[in-house]
């Protein structure tokens, strides 16, 4: 997407001492409490959890857990919340591992929220903006809601098909009262990063609440969009230089897809931190691992020990599609050594230079 930039290399005599070449760490500083350290700039935005048996998720979640990477998911998306109705056995059983750290997705219905989500959430994402399933409806499938509702699965849901977002009275009425639900998900999970997540029409007409609200980042989902390299470079200085001016807030990126379709790359990813985001979600580099998770054979009910069975296959399919592209981020994130998009990036077109202000290289 962004093959028009360049990575530039760091200048004589300007290397990063006393720091390892894989050091990924980074700061999340929160306006209320101490700040938190990310293994990784990295978060797994919108897992399909719904779509894999529960110990599945369970040992998906663990892997990538493992691997540094924040990733999103309810108690209840991973079989591990009290049903509503304690006459239906849980799928699943709480397990130290799986208590992982992670982020919150609180969704505007609150669907499958539990007491419990508060104890493990290490960033509550506020999400103000519904995204498109697979068929393009802004809605829940029939699947989504019975993973959440720990609906057993020798009874699925009467009547099937999609349940409409936004149609139970909102969590955040309107932009304004933004700030008091931050405020009151701070006191609810003390410990954690609260972070705000929109779509780009929010930056539009409801910027000056957003920051208002004062949360520890906000969450750009482009994930739904195609948009040129260029242009979503050209959108992602100026979102900054805007927050700069306004505040000090990071920012975190769901990445588009290029106007061809094409998934952003880990190289496009490291070019986007370098053009100011903070974090970057790894949604559009797993599409051969989702592929391959969907695939995963079933264990026998009678095996001793599915659990183990599953981390293996999990852990496969992990080391072969997943582990690459981490130790690629890993080398490309360790070069980054300078502040400015200036001095990390260049462009051979002039074109591209002029409107984003990069140097332009070979113009000798």
């Amino acid at each position: 997407m962004l093959e028009s930039l360049c990575l530039m290399p760091p200048k004589l005599g300007q290397v990063r001492r006393g720091i390892a070449p894989e050091q990924t760490e980074v700061m999340v500083s929160r306006q209320a409490g101490d700040p938190l350290m990310l293994p990784k700039p990295l978060y797994w935005d919108t897992p399909p959890w719904h779509r894999w048996p529960v110990l599945l998720t369970q040992c998906v979640f663990e892997g990538f857990a493992s691997r540094g990477i924040l990733v999103s998911a309810l108690q209840s998306e991973l079989g591990l919340a009290t049903p509503i109705d304690d006459s239906v056995p849980s799928p699943g059983s709480p397990d130290a591992d799986v208590l992982l750290p992670r982020m919150l997705p609180y969704r505007n219905e609150r669907y499958g929220l539990s007491d419990a989500d508060w104890d493990h959430a290490k960033v509550v994402d506020i999400q103000l903006s519904p995204p498109r399933d697979v068929t393009g409806r802004i809605a829940y499938s029939a699947e989504q809601i019975g993973r959440w509702e720990l609906t057993a699965e020798d009874q699925p849901l009467s009547g099937g098909g999609w349940v409409p977002a936004m149609t139970l009275p909102p969590d955040v009425p309107s932009p304004d009262k933004l700030a008091a639900k931050v405020s009151q998900i701070r006191t609810l999970c003390p410990g954690a990063a609260v972070v705000i997540s929109v779509t780009p029409e929010w930056l539009e007409n409801s910027f000056e609440d957003l920051v208002a609200a004062a949360p520890d980042a906000l969450v750009i989902r482009l994930s739904q969009l195609r948009i040129a390299g260029t242009s979503l470079a050209r959108f992602l200085l100026r979102l900054n230089q805007r927050i700069e001016t306004d505040s000090r807030l990071p920012l975190w990126l769901s990445p588009p897809r290029s106007q061809e379709g094409i998934p952003v790359s880990v190289s496009d990813s490291i070019k986007l931190i370098a053009l100011g985001a903070s974090a970057i979600a790894v949604d559009s580099w797993l599409e051969h691992v989702i592929e391959e998770l969907d695939e995963v054979p079933n264990i026998p009910s009678i095996d001793a020990d599915p659990k183990a069975k599953r981390m293996v296959q999990v852990e496969e399919i992990l080391q072969r599609l997943l582990d690459p592209q981490l130790e690629l981020f890993t080398g490309l994130y360790s070069s980054l050594i300078h502040d400015r998009p200036c001095d990390l990036l260049g462009t051979f077109d002039p074109d591209v230079a002029n409107l984003l202000g990069l140097p332009c290289i070979g113009q000798f």
